[in-house]
């Protein structure tokens, strides 16, 4: 995707969310629904544990895709550094981080099968996250014209297409890699925890919406984290702020939310996303710390690649 069009979107989803702010931000509510959510303990257990879980299945499917040659503490706090970094920086470095983790604890991975792991799950998170989206759009009856999932699924197969003729031995070395990780039933395995921690993940929207007091089904939860998790290839933002909250609401209100309802299910949503990463961050802080400068060296991998 090129930058100069990456930014442009960017910015438009910023400005949808000051506009969104502007009318329909009600401090009240919000501070309401927080306030609901902390003297009921089994709510925010409830999302909090499913949140966990979502990323525990991650570390299991790619602890899985290295043939079991690593261990899952290593692959858990490569999950960790990623989503902190994730959160705290404009730019996506947290996949760096995954590598880097995995090159410094595990001596028998090659830089070259760290990298691939990565992106490699990387690739199947937003084939998924995509596929349930698109899914959502066929099967929900939203307010969406038939012909527009004909388009994106046109531009989505000329887009790989392109992509792989230009860069065709890439695409060969990575896709032998993959033929041996995804090979009988380790290949499914690694298919459906993945599956199902974006099922997990689903359910901190869920949550959230439920205790705000209004109406959604889990399949709808799952459509709309999809969308919204999906839309951050856009973020420029630390975390994604603004363009989250953004997306979040327009699909929360295409399945009938109130745009009041909407907007504070997503800023308090994005706000436990954020203390969760934190928590967990902090955790892989103090048990495997790392150097001050490997983290800035990988910020600027992140930030050179894109």
């Amino acid at each position: 995707m090129k930058t100069s069009f990456k930014k442009l979107i960017s910015i438009l989803l910023i400005i949808a969310f000051l506009i969104m702010t502007f009318y329909f931000l009600d401090a009240g509510m919000i501070m309401g629904q927080i306030n609901a959510i902390l003297t009921k303990p089994g709510i925010l257990l409830f999302i909090f544990t499913s949140y966990f879980f979502a990323f525990f299945t991650r570390g299991v499917a790619w602890k899985l895709y290295l043939n079991n040659r690593v261990k899952l503490s290593t692959c858990m706090y490569g999950l960790f550094y990623s989503l902190l970094l994730n959160h705290l920086l404009p730019v996506k470095a947290g996949d760096f981080a995954r590598i880097g983790v995995m090159k410094a604890r595990e001596p028998d991975i090659t830089g070259q099968e760290a990298f691939n792991s990565v992106i490699v799950l990387r690739v199947m998170d937003t084939v998924i996250l995509f596929g349930m989206a698109s899914a959502g759009l066929a099967f929900l009856k939203l307010p969406v014209n038939g012909k527009l999932l004909l388009w994106i699924g046109a531009i989505g197969f000329v887009v790989t297409v392109l992509l792989y003729y230009r860069f065709q031995a890439f695409f060969k070395r990575q896709l032998i890699i993959m033929k041996n990780a995804f090979t009988g039933w380790r290949g499914i395995w690694i298919i459906g925890l993945t599956l199902i921690s974006w099922i997990l993940e689903a359910a901190v929207i869920y949550g959230v919406v439920l205790n705000g007091g209004s109406i959604i089904s889990f399949v709808q939860a799952i459509w709309v984290n999809s969308i919204t998790v999906a839309g951050q290839i856009f973020q420029i933002t630390p975390g994604g702020i603004a363009s989250y909250e953004a997306i979040m609401v327009f699909a929360l209100g295409a399945n009938g939310m109130a745009a009041e309802n909407a907007y504070s299910a997503a800023v308090i949503t994005h706000g436990l996303k954020y203390l969760f990463s934190f928590i967990v961050g902090g955790i892989a802080l103090a048990a495997y710390p790392v150097p001050a400068h490997l983290l800035k060296k990988w910020t600027r991998e992140r930030g050179n690649e894109s």
